[in-house]
């Protein structure tokens, strides 16, 4: 992108940041506390933050240049509480992130509670093509269950440091639970051209 993506201005025109309005969703959506992975700019991304009503509670990712595992591993190892039974692990180049999906995730986890069914393993959204293709999207929600595997992943390949928990998740495929999801909640912005296409196509 250029330039940092968590402080570029949210596509909906209203001028806060991407960051401040991802955290803002989550908040919303009941997630506490919120943890925000810092690494490049994190003195600005930081800034961001302050105001908010939910918690939000920054986690230093000195090896962040080394890919996304580096910074999942970070916000896992600082969610790692006895009481924490879940962790959604978002992206910060989602924009169209809905509180709508954020508690459909949730409650999709919660929903083995009581019933006698094993809990899944995780819990992802995904737009009829991603299903269609066997495949999934973020945020995920992760079983306590895995954080382990995921602490202990270690990239064998150079590019595995920007797949993130994806060995994990394919160990455990048969116990990931999928939730609908519109794929405009799914969008990434992986270029400026995606970036300025978002803001072309804003929706109030």
């Amino acid at each position: 992108m250029g330039r940092p993506k968590a402080l570029l201005p949210h596509p909906d025109g209203s001028g806060r940041s991407v960051i401040r309005v991802l955290a803002e969703t989550l908040g919303a959506a009941g997630l506490s506390p919120v943890f925000v992975v810092l690494g490049c700019a994190r003195a600005e991304v930081a800034a961001e933050l302050g105001g908010l009503r939910a918690p939000v509670a920054p986690v230093i990712n000195p090896a962040w240049r080394s890919g996304m595992l580096s910074s999942l591993k970070a916000g896992v190892r600082a969610a790692a509480h006895p009481e924490v039974e879940w962790a959604l692990v978002t992206l910060v180049d989602q924009p169209f992130l809905s509180e709508a999906l954020v508690r459909r995730l949730t409650e999709r986890a919660l929903a083995a509670r009581g019933s006698g069914d094993p809990p899944p393993a995780a819990v992802a959204p995904a737009d009829p093509e991603r299903r269609r293709a066997g495949r999934f999207g973020h945020p995920i929600l992760l079983s306590r269950r895995l954080f382990p595997e995921v602490l202990a992943e270690g990239p064998r390949t150079p590019e595995d440091e920007d797949r993130g928990a994806r060995r994990v998740l394919a160990r455990h495929s048969a116990e990931v639970a999928l939730v609908p999801a519109d794929p405009r909640e799914l969008a990434t912005m992986e270029t400026p051209e995606d970036y300025a296409r978002f803001r072309a196509a804003r929706k109030p």
